[in-house]
């Protein structure tokens, strides 16, 4: 299908207006195809696209511009974010020394230091009583460090150096 892709894309354009009214790009290729931006089997990619109000769009060119980014790059980098917060309550994301980080929001407490104490303490309740908080947000520090351990080992190894 991938070799066929450039000889679809001239068969449409060369339909008759009125044909390719009625035609749909979606009949001849699979969509995923088109949109598909980034090959590489552990990070693929996706065109999206979305709206914002052009005061935003400003604000967003302008931290861009400070990080020395693509607007596209951090658009992106905040959607992945917003949509991990949404799904981990409780955790967010910061500059730190090693890069961008999880954090236990509200405190200033990596994701990686949580899992480091429950690994110390072996419990959660433990854990909770070092850092004086309730059993909840330890839980949720976990369950995001065991669903991304890489990014985990990754943040730690970025801050403590080991």
């Amino acid at each position: 299908m991938r070799e066929q892709f450039p000889d679809l894309v001239a068969q449409e354009l060369r339909l008759a207006p009125a044909k390719l009214a009625s035609h749909s790009l979606r009949d001849s290729w699979s969509l995923d195809i088109v949109y598909s931006v980034n090959e590489h089997e552990t990070m693929p990619t996706v065109v999206q696209s979305c709206r914002i109000e052009s005061d935003h769009a400003a604000l967003l060119s302008r931290q861009a511009k400070r990080r020395h980014l693509e607007v596209s790059t951090l658009s992106s980098l905040y959607l992945k974010e917003k949509a991990l917060e949404e799904e981990y309550p409780g955790i967010g994301f910061r500059d730190s020394v090693g890069g961008r980080e999880a954090y236990v929001l509200g405190h200033r407490v990596a994701v990686w230091e949580v899992v480091d104490v429950h690994h110390e303490s072996g419990s959660v309740d433990k854990t909770a009583g070092h850092f004086s908080w309730p059993p909840a947000l330890v839980r949720c520090a976990l369950a995001y460090a065991k669903a991304f351990p890489d990014d985990i080992a990754k943040q730690r190894k970025e801050e403590v150096g080991e």
